[in-house]
């Protein structure tokens, strides 16, 4: 068999085996529901049988690996089971994850080229696991395509994600990285920034970015502000301030617009750069307004 495509299945049914009542404490019907319609999306592509195509499973449910076998065939299905590192060196992992890859390809006979090979992102969550292990997947295999995330085969972490009413990619220029943006049901703005073909949670690269703080703020998954430090108030000077964090960092932070169209909000994005040192006038002023 020749591997042209890879589905990177990464976590999947996090929420399938918890109890009821610890549902029910921590309030996650929500995701329980996205996961159960997300994996009914897995299995349908799955059932479709595409050919020359592999899926790597990283974790999650012996059963689903199982139905995907059924549907695939035991060689385009790599479940591995490898050892992660006592020290917990991430690097170090990457490279036992690819070697055991290649030990699949070499027992089953399978030919791949990892520079002609496409490949997509399914899994949990689409703000952390999948980027992080999609990214290192693609750099430590070497792929030359950076694999494409299915955001519809995904189940988010963050809230306020639900029923988003649009989203829309921008690749932030000479780098691999992309930014998602999405429209909230309540119209406000939430972007991520994600490395494509870099293992995003050791990448030291900064992603630089101008904001506004009275119309723009940095949250976490779970919505709590991190930027600015103290929020905006009626008759308080208003800025638009240099903020930068690691791709480590942005694996987990939105840049959230909380009164600003989304028009604008997406001109703010689309100015981010990566990788490159605030000018000297990014950090010596600031534009400021009332």
């Amino acid at each position: 068999m020749r591997v042209e495509h890879i589905v990177f299945l990464i976590h999947p049914c996090c929420y399938e085996p918890l109890a009821p009542e610890d549902i029910d404490r921590d309030n996650l019907q929500l995701f329980v529901e996205c996961e159960r319609e997300v994996k009914a999306r897995w299995l349908a592509t799955l059932a479709e049988r595409p050919a020359h195509t592999l899926l790597l499973q990283l974790g999650g449910p012996a059963a689903l690996r199982d139905q995907a076998i059924e549907y695939l065939g035991a060689p385009a299905v790599f479940y591995p089971q490898t050892e992660f590192p006592d020290d917990g060196d991430l690097a170090e992992y990457y490279r036992r994850l690819v070697a055991d890859f290649h030990t699949h390809l070499a027992e089953f006979g399978l030919d791949f080229d990892p520079l002609n090979a496409t490949s997509e992102l399914w899994g949990e969550s689409f703000e952390g696991c999948v980027p992080g292990y999609g990214g290192a997947f693609a750099q430590y295999l070497g792929l030359r395509h950076a694999p494409r995330m299915r955001f519809e085969m995904t189940v988010y972490d963050s809230r306020f994600l639900y029923r988003a009413q649009h989203w829309e990619v921008i690749p932030i220029a000479g780098s691999d990285v992309e930014a998602w943006l999405f429209e909230c049901a309540d119209s406000t703005g939430a972007a991520i920034f994600q490395a494509r073909r870099t293992a995003q949670w050791i990448d030291e690269r900064r992603v630089h970015l101008q904001l506004d703080d009275r119309r723009l703020q940095v949250c976490s998954k779970g919505g709590h502000t991190l930027w600015p430090g103290e929020p905006w108030e009626k008759g308080k000077i208003a800025a638009v301030r240099p903020y930068s964090m690691t791709l480590k960092e942005a694996n987990w932070r939105w840049i959230r617009s909380v009164g600003m169209s989304f028009a604008a909000f997406r001109e703010v994005i689309a100015a981010a750069r990566v990788g490159i040192k605030p000018t000297a006038s990014a950090r010596e002023g600031v534009c400021v307004r009332r």
